[in-house]
């Protein structure tokens, strides 16, 4: 019997951070790995580039913070919210225990480019400018064919890990299936130079326009920032949108968000990216293969957040991957220790952002939302727990779930009761726009039955999907 020659243990697709960390802890751990991926680096990708405190933990981890430039990166301190022209909230990130109370805005050009170093350090086999084009999973190993200089080659290993991002090759081989529209959300940004920026804050801008989505101005120095808008790709009732010219329109109808760009002029040019949520229904594993990342939809839907999910990841897949390694197990039943993990500790997380995503598709109801972001922006004026909370889960350093939380729902029924009932004619005219709303939605629901039953039953699927994986807390 010959024996399968392998080219290393495994090949990662992606040189991302979820790639890059994958492959960093897999060599340190003694696994022979080759990681390759389509482009030359230093590359740019697109992304708000804000690394969330629990994402700077990662990157703690494997040194990061040691490479000379990395506390020269843009520190935030702070996010601001805005609602349709009108100032919100402004409020520091929250101090817990574990956890840095700062972000840092590091473009990918600089950082993916650090962690891939990183890895290659440990001893990982780095080819770039190789392009992905097809795996198959055979009895003993995973023949891999890819193109390098228009050259064909392939490589054979004991397993394939899926880092190549949302729009991932490997995934959709794996799957034998797109994703989802619903399960897509887009998004564009640029690099802007001379704003007036307060480089210690971020800032979100929500309104009537740009949602069910918002525009963010994240500040890469004193005078430059990422600037961009995120949407949804799927809401109802359908309208076409520009997402360039809506970032456009929206910084010139939004007096703080032109206020800030001031006579700032855009570096190179927008560019567009899309981004795949959560599927719970959707493994991450299956015979001698791995997603994580991107690749995995590990994005959370409300914040639009994926750089930390993607160090997360890439780590854990490493570490159950090297117990596989150790007993020469590379079938699903041994890989699913990484899925449930990511279960367990993200899963439960990203199906209650997936059912807010799921209720703000309908676009009839935007006054809605944007009044319940507005009273959640009254209620941190007043409550610093409650800021905690609600900064938290924006900047990723706090469950989603705890939006569910009787303290949370309890302070926000109440700020809503306090709004509306401050003074007769403020209960008057709040009981008036009440019913008055109730009404058009009424008719829209019936006008627009068909959306509204897909509508309702995305919610029950996501809010079943989120029950289930509750059960694995």
């Amino acid at each position: 019997m010959i024996k399968t020659q392998y080219d290393a243990d495994v090949l990662i697709v992606g040189g991302g951070p979820s790639g890059s960390l994958c492959a960093y802890y897999l060599a340190k751990a003694g696994v022979k790995v080759i990681l390759i991926d389509s482009e030359t680096f230093p590359r740019d990708k697109i992304c708000g580039d804000f690394v969330s405190p629990v994402g700077l933990n990662e990157l703690k981890k494997i040194g990061i913070w040691e490479i000379d430039g990395f506390e020269k990166t843009n520190v935030i301190t702070k996010a601001a919210i805005y609602v349709n022209g009108n100032h919100l909230v402004t409020s520091e990130l929250p101090n817990l225990e574990g956890l840095a109370n700062y972000g840092r805005v590091i473009p990918r050009l600089i950082l993916d480019n650090w962690i891939l170093e990183s890895a290659r350090v440990q001893g990982v086999e780095v080819i770039t400018s190789c392009k992905f084009d097809h795996f198959s999973v055979e009895a003993d190993s995973v023949a891999i064919n890819c193109t390098l200089d228009e050259k064909s080659m392939q490589f054979r290993t004991k397993l394939i890990i899926g880092a190549d991002g949302s729009n991932s090759k490997v995934a959709k081989i794996k799957n034998g299936k797109n994703i989802k529209p619903e399960n897509k959300i887009i998004a564009v940004r640029a690099y802007f130079e001379n704003t007036n920026c307060f480089s210690e804050q971020a800032e979100l801008y929500f309104a009537n326009n740009s949602f069910p989505g918002y525009c963010w101005f994240f500040p890469t120095s004193t005078t430059t920032a990422n600037v961009g808008i995120g949407m949804m790709i799927e809401s109802f009732p359908i309208k076409e949108t520009h997402l360039k010219q809506l970032l456009f329109d929206t910084i010139e109808s939004d007096p703080n968000f032109k206020a800030r760009i001031g006579n700032g002029k855009i570096v190179d040019k927008i560019t567009g990216f899309p981004l795949s949520i959560y599927d719970p229904n959707t493994s991450i594993v299956s015979d001698r293969v791995m997603l994580v990342g991107d690749a995995a939809g590990l994005i959370n839907s409300i914040n639009g957040e994926g750089m930390q999910y993607a160090m997360l990841s890439g780590r854990w897949a490493a570490e159950s991957l090297v117990e596989c390694i150790s007993v020469g197990d590379f079938g699903v039943n041994s890989l699913k220790k990484y899925e449930t993990k990511v279960q367990i500790n993200l899963g439960y997380d990203m199906c209650i952002a997936n059912i807010g995503m799921q209720l703000i598709r309908n676009r009839n109801l935007n006054p809605l939302w944007l009044k319940f972001f507005t009273i959640m922006g009254t209620q941190s004026k007043l409550d610093l727990k409650y800021a905690d909370i609600a900064g938290g889960i924006l900047a990723g350093m706090i469950p989603t779930s705890k939006v569910l939380t009787y303290y949370f729902i309890s302070r926000t029924f109440f700020c809503t009761l306090k709004t509306s009932m401050n003074g007769l004619s403020v209960l008057i005219k709040s009981i008036r726009s009440v019913v008055i709303f109730s009404v058009r939605i009424a008719i829209q629901s019936i006008k627009q039955r068909k959306e509204y039953w897909k509508w309702i039953k995305n919610v029950n699927r996501s809010a079943w999907e989120a029950f289930r994986l509750y059960r694995l807390q």
